[in-house]
């Protein structure tokens, strides 16, 4: 099925969100679309997808127009969507979320649900794509990459001819990204047209058939992807050449005498982290390394108060330290940017201000300070470089990776001694990576304490000054040194 858009035009407000963009996906292709955080790539995977209409411009479908009005009729026709950000309802089963547009094809009379037939063909929608998920599965307990597979199979569930993946490997380990690209040339080979946004070049170069460049909104260009160099996309992407110089460089070894921020002795939370014990410095950025459920989230939610420690104790600048809640751990100067952006950093109908001084509302006496707020989160705006069309705008309205910097900023805007980053750059562009990273070096050389978890194992030799890998909730390997250090040396430890 053979899918084009040509000339679309959209607008949310004054923000122009998608200008004269075209794009043909060729039945049964992989066809990537990329550009930097806030340049349409969603935008124009959801008017495909019939999530939003097109002001003007057209789209056509094997040579017939197409015009959907809703993301159900979209299915109706085969054009399925999975959305970047998580829509999983954890009050409902695994199969019912599967299931959650056709319940009704699942249904007795009086609408009884026929709940075996419904789970078993979940199951079977769940092992095409090669996750080891059960349908019986508690799905209070499935992390963030499970939950986004749980999307994947209920977006194939419909048979759909054509499938788009809006950054649907941003929450994902290795191994699952390596299963989704998997399936994705498995159902390519059967013939299915498949369009995908990711900011990760090498799955772009490895899986894509063709990809097509936009950049602020508008149409750069449309390539075969074996033409096409990775630095010439980048350099379409942002304006200017990406070569060496991603990660900036580690700062002197001075960090291994400073004072311990965070001492942790025998930690253990909830059932997934057993043991560990570590000292992270003063200006040092601490990475962890570990499949999903191998003690990072654990470990970072017993540092904020999410969670409390089964066992052993913490000490925060040399004084004992047990956060009752993640509004003490606040307080303490422990800032905390989560996996889940969408649920748990922001509140997406409040504005982009609002956001960022959430956690320390500037304040003259005992009455917020507007004046202070506004000058606060334009400081960060810039600082960051934010792409919103005001301060004022709601959070909503931006891109997904930059949600991802006003998350960041309301971390900052508390001048945290101890920052905790949980997959920092997931679904950020790589121009955008690049000023997170340099961010991340200057907060550390000004003395902040950096704990970083990250699925990006560039990411973490990158930015680790020390590496500590888990697995099975305890700690079974520390890289003093990332110098020379390369992915299969950490992954080895992992599995």
């Amino acid at each position: 099925m053979t899918l084009v858009a040509v000339g679309l035009n959209k607008r949310f407000g004054p923000t122009r969100a998608a200008s004269d963009v075209s794009i043909t996906l060729r039945t049964g292709t992989v066809h990537a679309i990329v550009g930097e955080n806030g340049a349409g790539k969603s935008t124009t995977l959801r008017m495909l997808g019939g999530v939003v209409r097109p002001d003007s411009g057209e789209m056509m479908l094997d040579g017939a127009s197409y015009a959907p009005r809703s993301a159900f009729d979209a299915t109706k026709t085969g054009v399925a969507l999975v959305h970047q950000e998580i829509t999983i309802n954890r009050s409902l089963s695994i199969a019912e979320n599967v299931f959650i547009g056709d319940l009704r094809l699942h249904a007795r009379p009086l609408g009884i649900l026929k709940r075996e037939q419904m789970a078993a063909r979940a199951q079977a929608a769940l092992d095409r794509i090669g996750v080891k998920i059960s349908v019986t599965a508690n799905i209070e307990r499935l992390n963030l990459g499970e939950l986004k597979c749980i999307e994947i199979a209920r977006a194939i569930s419909s048979n759909p001819k054509t499938l788009l993946l809006d950054e649907s490997t941003a929450y994902l380990d290795h191994r699952e990204v390596d299963a989704v690209l998997s399936v994705m040339q498995e159902l390519k080979s059967q013939g299915m047209t498949i369009g995908f946004v990711s900011h990760h070049l090498s799955e772009v170069l490895a899986t894509a058939d063709d990809l097509t460049i936009l950049k602020d909104g508008q149409f750069v260009g449309s390539y075969r992807a074996t033409s096409i160099a990775a630095n010439d996309i980048h350099r379409l992407m942002v304006g200017r050449d990406v070569l060496q110089g991603t990660y900036p460089p580690r700062l002197p070894a001075a960090a291994s005498a400073a004072p311990p921020t965070l001492r942790a002795k025998q930690v253990a939370v909830g059932r997934e982290l057993n043991e560990i014990s570590f000292e992270l410095r003063r200006g040092e950025i601490l990475g962890l390394a570990g499949l999903k459920g191998a003690g990072a989230e654990a470990l970072f939610a017993g540092i904020v108060g999410d969670e409390l420690l089964r066992r052993g104790h913490l000490q925060l600048e040399g004084k004992d330290y047990r956060p009752s809640n993640p509004r003490a751990a606040w307080q303490h100067g422990i800032a905390h940017l989560p996996g889940d952006r969408g649920n748990e950093g922001l509140i997406t109908s409040f504005s982009v201000l609002d956001n960022l001084v959430m956690a320390r509302p500037p304040a003259v006496g005992p009455f917020f300070s507007m004046a202070r707020a506004r000058v606060t989160s334009n400081d960060l705006i810039k600082q960051i470089g934010i792409r919103t069309s005001s301060a004022v705008a709601p959070c909503r309205s931006l891109s997904g990776g930059n949600m991802q910097k006003v998350v960041l900023g309301k971390c900052l805007a508390v001048d945290p001694r101890l920052l905790l980053l949980n997959n920092p750059t997931r679904g950020v562009d790589v121009g955008a990576r690049e000023e997170i990273y340099r961010l991340m070096r200057q907060k550390a050389s000004e003395g902040l304490a950096i704990l970083l978890s990250s699925e990006d194992m560039p990411e973490l030799i990158g930015m680790s000054d020390r590496l500590v890998v888990l697995r099975q909730g305890v700690m079974v390997h520390e890289f003093d040194s990332l110098e020379n250090v390369e992915e299969h040396d950490i992954v080895q430890y992992m599995a």
